[in-house]
């Protein structure tokens, strides 16, 4: 099932006050830009040594470091190198680097966001760069350095240059890392290994090379707001260059799902076969023979599958794909453990670590969130909407949509569910149907809580949903739960999902469910089904569209949220049938209306959106 749309997958910024904590206040609809440098962070040190080293500095002689920091002065704006943490971020994990040698790291700060907000230097870019180039005989080079921080809206780069920086080559950045910010992420490790082959980057014949550390914002777009210069700060230590382990094996990117997306929860209905795949990358100075990547399955029913052997070159990139899918059967949990295997003992093992996990088969839910809540979606005073991408394999009617609103989320907050799909033929998005507008209690805060839709909607084989809960009130909190990758997990700002410029991607989860509980109690009519409204937020007009399950008379009568009523529609009698009644809102106020349908006597009372 391919995923038919492109979406935008752009910023916006939050403005307001920051934690004391030290995390900020920022749109996790910002995008998270994935890396496409051969790099992957190591928390702990190597097993071994990478190779001998030809060139190292750990800052003690400030002179084997250029500053250029773009005219700014002071401690906290650009690059210094010294013993002491001059930057606002000053907890323990985001504090002084814990390097090997201790003593001088390099630093990079722009302002204070905290005490003096609005300081950060705008339109800079702050360079640390190697004074003196050093001679190299081999392409087959690593580049490695300890760090710590955490991102924001940064761009840090680490770059190279063979012609004594007439011109620099980026080799990688920290874009791969999470965003930290109130509505959830991390810090880096204190401190994180890098490490960088660079025979892709040297070209042949080189006899020099440099190092430079970059920092700017990741958002150009948007330089002119002072937020997207906020950083935490970036701290750097122990900078080598040496020659490669003689055995280095990395993984780049660990895939597992269908069709693209990862399940945490699967309901019978909706099993499918689950791939699950590697890319490695051999940055070691000699082939990796018999490289093979194992997946066991134990609990509801077993599993085991491998990859084909490979033999990866040096400096080449593989794809490891499991020969078999696995498919689940019944209900229960499946652990999962994996394996990455090679005739060579690899030197460096902590660059390919494989976590294990577990997922269910459940009777009724589909989730993607991995149900530990980790942070909130959120977007201040404004309206939004946040949920995520499912598949369906097969027919069936969803009656509820399972959500989790975080602390602080006021108590009485509006909130409903909405569900639109991805036309298979057009890529358009088209509304499929929407719950009522749910007053949130207490009771349904920091816990799941089932929104029940106003009438069964039929999913259909083939077809990918959007799965969205949205609000009519400020400073709801939608819980986030595990990662997803991007293009697969979305923000709304506002309540129409349809305009892309107010789509953007999330790589954080969403806690948003589909639920296929088919007892879930409903609030219908006895004389009349598939009450839906649309379109629904409306313009000029909108339609109450209804299937009578015999003749009967039909009225609607419109309301603001104070009572008062803004259109009527006589009583007519209507046959038995697919039925509608048009609403021409054309003079309302923008804003939340209620509309009340009555049915030979029986009524049911919606919500309506103004634009």
């Amino acid at each position: 099932m391919k995923k038919q749309i492109t979406l935008l997958s752009g910023l916006l910024l939050v403005s307001g006050a920051f934690a004391q904590n030290g995390k900020l206040v920022a749109s996790p609809r910002m995008a998270q830009t994935i890396s496409t440098a051969n790099h992957k962070a190591t928390p702990v040190t190597p097993a071994k040594s990478l190779g001998t080293t030809i060139w190292s500095s750990d800052f003690s002689t400030p002179s084997d470091w250029t500053i250029d920091n773009d005219g700014q002065t002071g401690g906290n704006f650009g690059w210094n190198i010294n013993a002491t943490k001059e930057g606002w971020a000053n907890n323990t994990t985001q504090g002084i680097i814990n390097s090997t040698s201790d003593g001088n790291f390099a630093e990079l700060g722009n302002g204070n966001p905290t005490l003096t907000p609005g300081t950060q230097a705008l339109n800079v870019d702050y360079y640390l760069t190697q004074t003196t180039a050093i001679t190299i005989s081999s392409q087959n080079l690593v580049l490695s350095f300890m760090q710590n921080g955490a991102l924001f809206n940064d761009l840090q780069e680490f770059q190279i240059s063979v012609n004594n920086g007439t011109s620099w080559i980026t080799v990688g950045n920290n874009s791969d890392k999470g965003v930290l910010s109130l509505s959830g992420g991390d810090p880096y490790a204190n401190p994180t290994i890098e490490t960088i082959n660079l025979a892709s980057y040297i070209p042949g014949g080189s006899t020099s090379l440099k190092v430079r550390f970059h920092w700017t914002t990741r958002f150009p777009a948007q330089a002119t707001d002072e937020n997207v210069w906020v950083t935490y700060g970036w701290n750097i230590d122990d900078v080598a260059i040496s020659t490669p382990a003689d055995y280095d094996l990395k993984v780049t990117n660990d895939y597992w799902g269908t069709e693209g997306l990862a399940y945490f929860k699967i309901p019978t209905t909706q099993i499918a076969p689950i791939d699950y795949s590697l890319n490695v990358k051999n940055e070691g100075g000699s082939p990796m023979t018999n490289v093979i990547y194992g997946v066991g399955v134990t609990g509801a029913a077993t599993f085991n599958g491998t990859s084909a052997a490979a033999t990866v070159a040096v400096g080449a990139s593989d794809s490891l794909f499991l020969t078999t899918q696995f498919t689940p059967s019944a209900v229960g949990t499946y652990n999962v453990t994996r394996t990455l295997t090679a005739t060579d003992v690899d030197d460096v093992p902590v660059n390919n670590v494989l976590n294990n996990f577990s997922f269910d088969v459940t009777n009724y839910i589909y989730a993607r969130d991995n149900g530990v809540a980790n942070g909130y979606t959120d977007n201040g005073v404004d309206l939004f909407q946040a949920g995520n991408f499912y598949d369906i394999w097969a027919d069936q009617d969803v009656k509820g949509v399972d959500v989790r609103f975080a602390t602080g989320t006021p108590v009485g907050s509006e909130i409903y569910a909405r569900i639109h799909k991805i036309d298979p033929v057009s890529g358009d998005i088209v509304w499929v149907g929407e719950s009522d507008v749910i007053t949130l209690t207490a009771g349904q805060i920091n816990t799941n809580m089932t929104i029940y839709l106003g009438s069964p909607l039929a999913l259909e084989t083939g077809t990918t949903y959007f799965v969205m809960v949205g609000c009519y009130s400020p400073n709801v909190k939608i819980a986030n739960a595990g990662t997803s990758v991007p293009q697969t997990s979305f923000f709304v700002d506002g309540d129409d999902i349809t305009v892309q410029a107010n789509r953007y991607y999330t790589t954080e989860t969403p806690w948003v469910r589909l639920n296929f509980d088919p007892t879930l109690g409903l609030n219908e009519l006895t004389s009349a089904t598939d009450v839906t409204v649309y379109p629904n937020p409306f313009v000029g007009t909108t339609e109450i569209k209804f299937n009578l399950k015999a003749d009967a008379q039909v009225s609607a009568v419109v309301t603001d949220l104070a009572g008062r009523t803004v259109a009527t529609i006589p009583a007519a009698k209507m046959n038995a049938g697919e039925q509608s009644i048009s609403i021409d809102g054309t003079n309302f106020v923008a804003g939340i209306y209620n509309y009340t349908l009555n049915v030979g006597g029986e009524t049911i009372t919606k919500r309506i959106v103004k634009k």
